[in-house]
């Protein structure tokens, strides 16, 4: 009784100390203090939720160190890393995530952030900061002068009229080409028709016989903005200017946004900048040398304003107009005053989740967990009795136990997290069912409830130790090699097995020696339903059969993967941009696929139609997948701006259309692919060794190895037949199938290890048929369960996380096949050729000696 009392103190310390680390979550989620500091304060205390369930941004950006000196590449990524971590805090994002990851990587998550593409512009952002005196009105003209009589005279020759009338297309053709037609004149500045910017850009600075018309010291640069006049059509205004620079960013000492007061920009956000101490000295230089001319203000070659200058400046105070609106300007005054980034830094992954989809994947994996949870506990109780209960009760802490280590560590719960914990919950059941069936098959055999129990629990340990050890082992490699969401369903896996051993083996265990030592019970209620009544079915006979239907599963598949040029790559391993899009009213596909038909990505026009586009869920959600070569954003930028002017009566609120958005740069998803076969590789080598160590033989290991493929290759054939997506989600999943297929298989081993000790006198086959069969009630009922969990998830979990549910699935039911007629089948076939080669060797002694 002691030694009872000792471990109900222990459970219920273990209980408390769970409740402590949990009841910050609970305040957070469900009582918020009302003082701020209180609120922040139990915020961090409680578990996270990952940007797949609150929203926000995850980006990956490459410094690129080209042009660099050796110096300065020494401390450009820190310099670059501290600079985005200065304008995200004055941005107001709480608790960022900023670290950097390899050589020239940083990562930057932003959770909750409500404006995801105002976060990103302003993440990414240069901010090149450089003031240009513009040249003479008369320098202006005459260099237009010379490019219009050149102009003039190509087009007289043949070899060159015709790409010369490309750039115009309205003219006729007894019409000359003629810039002047499209860089007109407005006081003193030239304007071009926004609908023409693209010929006027392919002359000036692609038109390598035109640029030499530009003197070297000079350049043509563009306005910031598309700005309407009087007239009603559109115009970017286009400057002509020395290329010398006479100050840049970095004498900016502070920028601050107020509203304009003068005629000009009364009303109008501006920029109002002060100068450090040197600034000033060099302001007041530049100032006084320049009076009545104009000074542009420059911001990533792009011309803010332009003011003329009229007196000297000598308190290096001064503003920057231009900006399109208040947040706009309040941004650009951010990274003034955060500084420029000293190199350029690309996104060259992108992974955004709106904070209407955020919601919804909390809702969604909420309702999956509860119904997949009452279905385990009702068919844990109809099953088991009373025991089920105690089966419930230890499922009940399993999950209170996985929460709380979240929370003690600081953890994120992210939605393949909430994955991996439904699949913990039907996984758990595996423990108990294996203990209950073996305590069962001891009350068959006789034996007193307080024997039954004790060997049921003996006999039960090392098979439930081995199982769940091996289904660690490929978690842990999978949180190696895995990124962002996918860590997380891996920690909540490796976490929930402890939790549900511990459970298993230690509270079940207590419960049920307190009572049998208080009430002396005779019998106990562990069920009276059995899915199978002493099996005796004949599995080895049938092992060719089914060799022949593994065999034939497996070539379909690797037929269609062949046929179809491989598998159907996602956006993690093929790289390109994955857009998911909310419209209220709903968007038709086709007038969708009709705007898409004309794209400006950076001054190119690129025809999307052929991109794939489709409804995804609801009518209202559209998904859109581009295949692109390029780094960074620019082609989901160009679509989302593109449809925002296209349908905007359909955007009622911008910050609820991007439901989620994905961009992965080619050499990412190379790299997320070479990660994801180390980690099937890696797994797979340490299952041999454990499974070698474990057994003493390594055709076990072999064996169990060979059934682990046929499950993943046969799970890949189907969905290469069915056309759907490998994704990184998807690795996970074929990752958890090797587990759990693991985890019958062991079973099994284990049985064939015991028996081999009470059965001495039968054959290899008979043993391991008898030992197929002995486990089959736990492996029908482990399996049925977890397929029960599974397919809540896979009808209940939503669009994002249906691939997953449908992969675990397949590998549920094929992991069960395997187990009886591919891993312990082939054990056999090994153990008969090393028989033979016994026999073999041992005639051949006999006739040596004869």
């Amino acid at each position: 009784m002691k030694r009872d009392n000792l471990r109900v103190l222990i459970i219920l310390a273990t209980i408390l100390l769970a409740v402590y680390y949990l009841f910050p979550t609970y305040r957070y989620y469900f009582d918020p203090p009302s003082d701020p500091d209180r609120l922040e304060a139990v915020k961090r205390e409680a578990v996270n939720l990952g940007l797949d369930l609150q929203g926000g941004i995850h980006l990956v950006l490459e410094v690129d160190p080209t042009g660099l000196s050796e110096d300065e590449r020494a401390d450009v990524v820190d310099r670059v890393k501290e600079i985005i971590t200065n304008r995200v805090d004055q941005f107001g994002v709480a608790e960022p995530i900023i670290h950097r990851e390899g050589e020239w990587r940083i990562v930057v998550e932003l959770p909750g952030v409500q404006d995801v593409e105002r976060a990103k512009n302003l993440i990414q952002t240069q901010a090149r900061l450089e003031f240009k005196i513009l040249a003479p009105v008369a320098d202006r003209f005459g260099v237009i002068d010379r490019i219009e009589s050149r102009l003039a005279a190509r087009a007289g020759e043949d070899s060159t009229s015709k790409d010369v009338a490309g750039l115009f297309e309205e003219e006729a053709d007894d019409e000359k080409p003629s810039i002047k037609r499209y860089v007109l004149s407005m006081g003193e500045d030239l304007i071009v028709p926004a609908d023409r910017t693209q010929t006027v850009k392919a002359l000036l600075f692609e038109d390598q016989e035109i640029r030499e018309l530009i003197p070297d010291d000079t350049q043509f640069l563009w306005g910031n903005e598309v700005e309407e006049f009087g007239d009603g059509q559109k115009y970017r205004r286009l400057y002509y200017l020395y290329k010398r620079i006479e100050m840049t960013g970095e004498i900016v000492q502070d920028a601050k946004v107020t509203k304009g007061q003068s005629f000009e920009n009364a009303g109008q956000p501006i920029i109002n900048f002060t100068t450090t101490n040197d600034g000033i000295k060099l302001f007041s230089r530049v100032t006084g040398a320049h009076l009545e001319e104009r000074m542009a203000i420059i911001l990533d070659d792009q011309v803010y304003s332009a003011p003329t200058i009229r007196a000297k400046i000598r308190d290096g105070r001064s503003i920057i107009e231009g900006s399109g609106d208040l947040e706009e300007a309040k941004d650009l005054a951010i990274v003034l005053r955060a500084g420029a980034l000293p190199a350029n830094a690309p996104i060259v992954e992108d992974r955004t989740v709106g904070p209407s989809l955020g919601r919804d994947s909390i809702e969604q994996g909420r309702k999956a967990a509860l119904i997949g949870l009452a279905i385990v506990m009702v068919f844990m109780i109809l099953y088991y009795g009373l025991s089920g209960i105690v089966a419930n009760f230890a499922l009940f802490l399993n999950l209170l136990f996985v929460m709380a280590v979240l929370a003690g560590f600081g953890g994120t719960l992210t939605l393949p997290g909430i994955a991996g914990i439904i699949l913990t919950i039907g996984m758990a059941v595996d423990a108990n069912v294996l203990i209950f069936e073996r305590i069962r098959e001891e009350l068959r055999n006789g034996k007193t409830v307080r024997v039954a129990v004790e060997d049921g629990y003996g006999r039960a340990l090392l098979t439930i130790v081995d199982a769940n050890i091996t289904t660690v082992i490929t978690a842990v490699v999978l949180y190696q090699f895995g990124t962002g969401p996918i860590r997380g369903f891996a920690l909540t896996l490796m976490v929930g097995i402890l939790c549900s051993m511990f459970t298993a083996l230690f509270v079940t265990r207590t419960l049920f020696n307190i009572a049998i030592n208080r009430w002396q019970l005779t019998s106990i209620s562990i069920g009276r339903l059995t899915v199978f009544r002493r099996p005796s079915f004949a599995f080895l006979s049938l092992r060719r059969p089914a060799f022949v239907l593994s065999a034939l599963l497996i070539l379909i598949g690797l037929g269609s993967t062949i046929t179809k040029g491989g598998y159907n790559l996602g956006i993690d391993f093929a790289g390109g941009t994955l857009l998911e899009l909310h419209f209220n009213p709903p968007v038709k596909v086709a007038n969708l696929r009709d705007a898409l038909q004309d794209v400006d990505v950076k001054g190119e026009q690129r025809d999307l139609r052929h991109s794939e586009i489709k409804v995804f869920g609801p009518a209202s959600d559209i998904l859109i997948r581009v295949e692109e070569e390029a780094e960074g954003t620019v082609t989901a930028d160009a679509i989302k701006s593109t449809l925002k002017t296209e349908f905007a009566s359909s955007i009622p609120d911008p910050t609820q259309w991007l439901r989620r958005q994905e961009a992965v740069g080619p050499k990412i998803g190379s790299e997320l692919k070479q990660n994801a076969v180390n980690a099937i590789v890696v797994s797979l080598v340490l299952i041999v060794f454990y499974i070698w160590w474990r057994f003493k033989q390594i055709q076990f290991g072999i064996a169990a190895v060979v059934a682990l493929f046929h499950d993943v290759l046969i799970t890949l054939g189907v969905f290469s037949l069915m056309d759907k997506e490998i994704s990184l989600a998807i690795v996970a999943a074929l990752l958890t199938i090797v587990g759990y297929s693991l985890n019958d298989t062991i079973v099994v081993y284990d049985r064939i290890r015991e028996n081999r000790k009470l059965y001495r006198r039968d054959s290899s086959a008979e043993v391991i048929n008898r030992s197929i069969n002995e486990s089959l009630n736990r492996t029908v009922l482990t399996s049925g369960t977890t397929l029960l969990v599974v397919l809540g998830l896979l009808l209940l979990g939503g669009e994002v996380i249906r691939d997953f549910a449908f992969a675990l699935m397949i590998g549920v039911i094929v992991g069960t096949y395997s187990s009886s007629f591919v891993a312990s089948p082939l054990v056999l076939v090994w153990q008969n050729a090393l028989d033979r080669r016994k026999e073999t060797a041992g005639a051949a002694a006999r006739r040596a000696r004869a």
